[in-house]
């Protein structure tokens, strides 16, 4: 999105973008965090999971890199410091990234089911032919914080997979780790195929082999790939991450709302909405009280949140769609129109009176500020709606960039002062709140067809 500036003279010439790329690293931003404080409320419900933690087999990719990151220390006689460790663990991942681009030819692109995060990194570091390929390539910007590694450590520490503040495994690991490239019942070739990849780990080693003895690159791809559990038919490799990611959760709810999950997809329920609904109503298991807290709480901010989301939107779009200025008062009359009045008051005042609301007053941004909307809310008028969504609006881009708001009030005007947000041109949806997080981990996991 651009910021409108005045020009001091005429500029000396026009220029234009190309579209964004289909795997376009582009993610449209919030203005009202409620993707921020969507991300916590599912974090209440699934604690141990966030928005990247979306695919089982990864889980079990960052761990036998840091397992493997530790024998390479001790084979190569590195210094065995953290420092360390993530740069063994970020060669493992261009190797085994290129791994699944050897075996899929080279054709991968995101969106599917094999595709790693880097992958577009990956694919241009990949070539067809015999020659050996670089170890060392942009996989993606700050590997160590966008990576895997970064996207799953906090979740592999939860679960009690990685020790605290370390990168080294726990014991409770073992299993999975041992059973990384193949199950027990499998001719045992482990230890070959370790030997290849810790060839990779040699930071002397430019290059990476297409083959090594009797095992290729694109073998190992295929054992390792994302989508390895399902296609692979990893039963038991798929069991023990169950057990350690849904059966192990210390948080009291991770497990019986997914198996709320699994029976409601069973059922032929998947709206976010309509699942939270059911398990409201006790329809597919009884909840505990605590639990039905947390799934009230989902429920009340996923409908408040569409319905904030599509008012920004609606004035946002008023003022784009009247040449960038418009009249404050209908820019109100538009976005909070009296014939809707009734639903938002509703839909704020049972989030307030709801037990768990006050989970939003102990968040560090946005949660207190979000409570005070909700109250001024739940008996203003259209002007003072407006006024106070958008002072919401700018503390929450204060927050994150220090930046002012999109719209800026003006003389009785509303004037567009970031130009370029295209949200407003599609209807606001029932937050995910990582349920589609977690259905990603089942189907995974053979537990979701």
């Amino acid at each position: 999105m651009s910021v409108l500036q005045a020009l001091k003279q005429l500029p000396d010439g026009l220029f234009w973008s190309a579209p964004l790329a289909s795997d376009s690293d582009f993610t449209a931003e919030d203005p009202l965090a409620l993707d921020y404080l969507g991300q916590q409320v599912g974090l209440w419900l699934f604690r141990g999971f966030t928005t990247r933690t979306n695919r089982a087999q990864n889980y079990a990719v960052v761990l036998y890199g840091l397992d493997l990151a530790e024998k390479a220390i001790q084979r190569f006689g590195y210094p065995g410091d953290d420092e360390t460790r993530t740069r063994l663990f970020e060669r493992w991942e261009r190797f085994w990234a290129l791994a699944t681009l050897e075996f899929r030819n080279g054709q991968l692109s995101r969106g599917d089911e094999d595709a790693m995060r880097g992958v577009r990194g990956a694919t241009r570091a990949w070539f067809p032919g015999s020659k050996p390929l670089p170890t060392d390539f942009a996989l993606i910007s700050r590997q160590n914080e966008l990576g895997g590694l970064g996207a799953y450590l906090s979740s592999l520490r939860e679960y009690g997979l990685v020790f605290p503040g370390s990168l080294r495994v726990t014991p409770a690991a073992r299993e999975i780790l041992d059973s990384f490239w193949s199950d027990k019942t499998e001719r045992d070739w482990s230890r070959l195929y370790e030997d290849y990849a810790l060839s990779a780990l040699d930071f002397d080693a430019k290059t990476i082999p297409r083959s090594n003895g009797r095992l290729t690159l694109g073998g190992l791809g295929d054992r390792s790939r994302l989508s390895s559990l399902r296609h692979r038919s990893r039963g038991e490799q798929q069991q023990r991450l169950w057990n350690a990611l849904f059966v192990g959760a210390r948080d009291g709810s991770t497990l019986p709302l997914a198996e709320c999950l699994i029976a409601a997809h069973e059922a032929g329920v998947d709206d976010p909405e309509q699942l939270l609904e059911g398990m409201l109503a006790d329809r597919w298991r009884p909840l505990t009280s605590d639990n039905r807290g947390k799934v009230e709480i989902a429920l009340l901010f996923g409908r408040v949140a569409r319905l904030l989301l599509r008012r920004f939107d609606r004035a946002y779009g008023h003022v784009d769609e009247h040449g960038w200025v418009a009249d404050f008062a209908a820019v109100a009359a538009a976005c909070f129109p009296n014939k809707e009045a009734t639903e938002l008051r509703k839909a704020c005042t049972a989030l307030l009176e709801a037990p768990d609301a006050r989970r939003f007053g102990g968040l560090q941004f946005h949660g207190p500020d979000f409570l005070t909307l909700l109250r001024r809310l739940a008996s203003s008028t259209a002007t003072a709606s407006l006024e106070h969504m958008l002072a919401f609006h700018r503390a929450v881009q204060r927050t994150r960039r220090g930046g002012g708001s999109w719209l800026r009030t003006e003389q009785g005007k509303l004037v567009m002062q970031v130009a370029g947000y295209a949200g407003y041109t599609t209807d606001s949806e029932f937050p995910g709140l990582k349920l589609n997080v977690v259905r990603q981990l089942l189907g995974d996991l053979g537990k979701l067809p």
